[in-house]
């Protein structure tokens, strides 16, 4: 089977589980559309409105930091607005098909700057190994925390203690992951990375991108809280609880190949583990207000982004920050 043969099948293969996410998620709208619950809107809407999509923003801030903080970490040292700005332009790619859109468009951007592509590429590739391993860590401690009967129904030994230590474990799987990666492929690697090298970050490197992805995940579950008390009433939930399912409707959509930004896929697996925390109608609203605030950030960003970049092309506010 050549290559570009077992890339059609993976695509196709994408596209389908796509759409039967989105006609489930279609499906579950309709049988519910005359229950549906309706916006309260007035001053409190419109200011989770606001906010929802400043928090969906600082997600992406965040992340842009992240990918600072890698490549000091790779000795790349880049004024910190040039690095935000281009990272802000390139992440609207992520709603081309095959979510690789934004790490294409930060390949080519990275390169004006005179970042090496082989150490974008290797700082990418660690950014989704961390973001998906922190993703699991949340989501996984969400799972334990909030669904059945909790510890009562987990076995003795899996105590407080070495849920912590398993949590902590997760966070740093992607460091173990790297090492081993080098070791086992490291002809794979080396092409893959254009002939440059993937190394684990520092330990010091690898603590910050744990906790500013764990702040993505939390901004995410605080848009999710107070779009649910506040637009449809819903009692209050635990952010934690919230983050982490979020984390893992995240999970699927991202991991999913051919669904641009995961459209369908995070709405679908929202729906299912919101639905006994919200009620079913109050999840399928959520899929959509979430959407609605994390699309309009993302256009958000990009204006920023292109607007950055162009007072710094002029010589404008952010040359020699580090």
């Amino acid at each position: 089977m050549t290559h570009s043969y077992r890339h059609m099948v993976r695509r196709a293969l994408g596209w389908i589980v796509t759409a039967i996410a989105i006609g489930f998620f279609v499906q579950r709208v309709i049988v519910n559309a005359s229950r549906m619950p309706r916006i309260a809107w007035g001053a409190a809407g419109v200011g989770v409105s606001a906010a929802s999509i400043l928090l969906a923003l600082l997600a992406i801030l965040l992340s842009g930091v992240i990918w600072q903080v890698l490549l000091k970490d790779q000795q790349v040292r880049r004024p910190l607005g040039k690095v935000l700005s281009l990272f802000l332009v390139s992440q609207f790619g992520k709603y081309l098909p095959g979510n690789i859109g934004q790490f294409v468009g930060r390949v080519a951007l990275a390169r004006d700057i005179g970042i090496p592509v082989p150490v974008t590429l290797a700082t990418m590739l660690t950014e989704v190994l961390w973001s998906i391993g922190t993703a699991l860590g949340v989501s996984a401690l969400s799972l334990y925390l909030f669904l059945g009967d909790g510890v009562a129904s987990l076995p003795p030994w899996l105590s407080t203690a070495s849920l912590s230590m398993c949590f902590v474990a997760l966070l740093a799987a992607p460091w173990i992951g790297i090492t081993l990666l080098r070791r086992v492929f490291p002809g794979a690697i080396g092409k893959v990375l254009a002939g440059g090298e993937l190394r684990p970050p520092g330990w010091g490197a690898a603590l910050w991108v744990s906790a500013l992805y764990v702040g993505c995940y939390a901004c995410m579950g605080l848009i999710l809280r107070l779009q649910s008390q506040v637009f449809f009433g819903a009692p209050e939930a635990p952010l934690l609880e919230v983050s982490g399912f979020f984390a893992l409707a995240w999970l699927a959509g991202y991991l999913l190949p051919g669904a641009p930004a995961g459209i369908g896929v995070r709405e679908s697996v929202m729906l299912v583990l919101f639905s006994p925390l919200f009620g079913e109608t109050t999840a399928i609203a959520l899929g959509v207000t979430l959407r609605l605030a994390t699309t309009l950030a993302d256009a958000l960003a990009f204006l920023l982004g292109s607007g950055w970049r162009l007072l710094l092309a002029r010589g404008g506010y952010g040359r020699g920050n580090q």
